[in-house]
């Protein structure tokens, strides 16, 4: 019979094996689509099933249908069955794909080029977009080659465009569009230069550009649940010398809050790339590894960590870099959950990348006192991150139509909008215009209805408005400005035809003596002061004609 703590010991056993047996089943996408595109048939690869191009062929619109068949037999590589076959796109086509559960999808994309009858795919020009991003833009393929991206899918369906480059084709092999557990990529990382958090990932679009195991072998995708290839770091290490690969799998932990087998296999965990200075203690020097980027670009980097070197806790301390920053100080694997072999990771999103070239390192601290020089790297990822124009190619990305109505709507109303404030200057250039025009004329020309007896006045203005007038002497006369009759008779000094219908001419000149008598300071010249002045029969009524013609009234 067995006792309580027998009891407890089994099924504390039966927990463990029930949670590494939830931990080996990995995740479940819930959308999945796997194409083999131009092959007739089902393909297997690993457990996964390719469907054949025809069964894939409600997803696709494309103007003509072309598929195509190697001659030659290919057996290299895990995914060669998938490269015997492709579809070619002589025009712009798409693959609308359903989108059962929102969020972040892998779309891989394969591609070996062959020659079939008249295509030559190694010449084939194109790009490969979604309504919102451009993942390859002016894409030429020289060798088989898997490009992966994802993407966060907020909308119920997923498009992506192939477009030929002017008079050259497109082509796919294969094609996976595959769900991605949420918690991979998170929403924030660290940042260095300067030190901050980057937030927004979950909205980024992402090209895988490396993913590689540290110190050990390469890793299929049939040994990663979520699919993923990881290759050996051999031909990004410099400096050969200087490191050791080391491996112990069986010392991988996955603990709460840490990584788990989605964010990396065991396989990867448990190997790792260490320093070469056990025979040194005074060893000084860092481990580093080069890659080629395009500059412009932001980059996740994610370096994967698991202590399978220590032999007890606190034992191991380094600082990370990425180009010449040190982005990771004192790093203490141990002490992320108190144990040994746990297994975690670090985020940092680079600046906009100048050089062609991104180094990471590991290397010892020189803050810690009795820190043996030592240091460890299991994993390393680094993803591209989507410009501001949502290009992962440098081009601004594909419009969808509902984009480009809203766009025509903007610009419309922009137009409109421009033309109202256009006419409206105009109107207020001109008003100014007078305004201005008004002010400069100085004096005016002003006839007064006058009331001797109190009544209403009315004016008629013009460019003598504040000059001296003269009075018509009458119940309601006229004020005659004395500016205008000086012009009107030349000084006074002219012979001034008189009212055409008469035909007759008066010498007003002969008014001269008598009206320049009258100061040109005086506010009016009454019209009983002209009459009194007349000369040779020329009445007030002459000169009044006179400066009627005179002003073309």
């Amino acid at each position: 019979m067995m006792g309580g703590g027998g009891s407890r010991a089994l099924i504390c056993v039966l927990l463990t094996l029930l949670i590494l047996a939830f931990l080996s089943c990995g995740f479940t996408p819930v959308d999945n689509y796997l194409i083999d595109c131009g092959s007739p048939t089902n393909t297997t690869v690993g457990d996964r099933v390719f469907v054949s191009d025809d069964s894939a062929s409600l997803f696709l619109s494309t103007p003509k249908n072309t598929l195509a068949s190697s001659s030659k037999s290919v057996t290299s590589g895990d995914e060669s069955p998938l490269y015997q076959t492709a579809r070619i796109f002589d025009g712009t086509s798409k693959y609308s794909f359903s989108i059962r559960q929102p969020g972040r999808h892998w779309i891989r994309l394969y591609f070996n080029p062959f020659v079939s009858g008249s295509y030559d795919m190694s010449s084939a020009i194109f790009d490969v977009s979604t309504p919102n991003h451009v993942f390859l833009s002016n894409l030429s393929v020289k060798t088989s080659v898997v490009k992966e991206f994802s993407a966060n899918v907020t909308s119920k369906d997923l498009v992506i465009t192939f477009t030929p480059s002017g008079n050259s084709f497109a082509f796919l092999n294969a094609l996976e569009v595959v769900s991605v557990p949420d918690e991979l990529i998170t929403d924030d990382a660290e940042t260095f230069n300067p030190a901050g958090r980057f937030k927004g990932l979950s909205w980024q679009a992402l090209e895988t550009v490396y993913r590689v195991n540290m110190g050990g072998p390469t890793v299929s995708f049939e040994n990663d649940t979520l699919g993923r290839t990881w290759v050996p770091d051999k031909s990004y290490l410099l400096g050969n010398n200087l490191a050791i690969n080391v491996s112990n799998i069986a010392a991988v932990k996955y603990v709460g809050g840490g990584a788990t087998l989605d964010s990396a296999p065991n396989a990867v965990y448990g190997t790792a790339i260490r320093m070469n200075s056990e025979s040194d203690p005074n060893s000084n020097f860092n481990v580093t590894w080069e890659f080629n980027v395009n500059p412009g670009f932001q980059y996740l980097v994610r370096f994967h960590f698991c202590d399978i070197v220590s032999r007890s806790l606190n034992d191991l301390y380094f600082n990370v870099y990425i180009d010449s920053w040190l982005v990771a100080k004192d790093v203490d694997p141990s002490s992320f959950a108190n144990a040994l072999g746990v297994a975690f990771y670090k985020d940092f999103v680079t600046t906009a990348t100048v050089s062609n070239k991104l180094r990471v390192s590991i290397g010892p601290t020189n803050s810690i006192a009795g820190a043996y020089p030592n240091a460890i790297l299991n994993g390393l990822e680094i993803m591209k991150m989507n410009n501001s124009l949502g290009s992962l190619s440098g081009l601004a990305p594909a419009v969808s139509d509902s984009s480009s109505k809203k766009n025509v709507g903007m610009i419309v109303g922009l137009s409109i909008g421009a033309i109202i404030l256009v006419v409206l200057a105009g109107i207020f250039f001109v008003f100014c215009r007078n305004r201005r025009r008004l002010a400069r004329q100085g004096n005016s020309k002003i006839w007064i209805p006058l009331s001797i007896s109190g009544g209403n006045s009315h004016t008629m203005g013009s460019k003598y408005s504040n000059g001296t007038t003269a009075t018509l002497d009458s119940n309601l006369g006229y004020c005659i400005p004395f500016a205008a009759v000086h012009e009107a008779t030349n000084n006074f000094d002219e012979i001034v035809p008189g009212d055409p219908e008469d035909n007759s001419i008066n010498m007003i000149g002969e008014l001269s003596p008598q009206i320049n008598n009258f100061s040109h300071t005086d506010s009016s010249v009454s019209a009983a002061q002209f009459e009194a002045s007349s000369v040779s029969g020329v009445s007030m009524s002459r000169v009044f004609s006179q400066l009627i013609k005179s002003e073309g009234r």
